[in-house]
């Protein structure tokens, strides 16, 4: 079993952030009935890595994506390290090699770990319909995905938060 790492190759790296970009794009006309919405910091929770891998059985995929879309991955991360601020996390790596890969030192700087250093973040399977996007200013991230998705992880996950109300995702 190897630990995930750094993706290291923009032929990897690009379309990824590309499809987790797009994904972005699409929450602002999402109707209410595509989006669950959790708190931000979850991801360093040991439930919420519990959902992300039932979504994934849930659709028959195995494998996923975290990833950092700011700070900007490309004049900042790749410009400093030569990696990406990215993992691609298989089916054979356990919750700790998940929960590893947020704190791994992405080159001589520690405080550049993902954990430390990401204001927004996307989770997202390969394949799969689903879609995970945070913003830590707004302290929510949401979960879109078709009904049958979110009826399953309505009954999966007890944590999931009502917004403020007059809360939009502004692109």
């Amino acid at each position: 079993m190897t630990k995930p790492d750094f993706i290291s190759d923009s032929a990897i790296f690009y379309p990824l952030w590309e499809r987790a970009n797009g994904r972005v794009q699409e929450l602002a006309s999402a109707s209410p009935g595509e989006l669950l919405y959790f708190d931000s910091i979850d991801i360093s929770t040991q439930k919420f890595f519990e959902l992300v891998r039932a979504l994934l059985a849930f659709e028959g995929a195995e494998d996923f994506v975290t990833m950092v879309l700011k700070p900007d991955p490309f004049s900042y991360f790749n410009f400093h390290f030569h990696k990406y601020p990215g993992f691609v996390h298989r089916a054979d790596q356990s919750d700790d090699d998940f929960f590893e890969s947020w704190q791994k030192d992405p080159g001589d700087s520690p405080a550049d770990c993902l954990w430390a250093n990401s204001e927004r973040y996307a989770v997202l399977p390969t394949p799969g319909t689903w879609f995970m996007y945070a913003d830590r200013k707004w302290e929510l991230g949401v979960l879109m995905g078709p009904p049958n998705v979110i009826a399953f992880a309505r009954s999966f996950y007890p944590f999931f938060l009502q917004p403020a109300e007059g809360f939009s995702i502004v692109k």
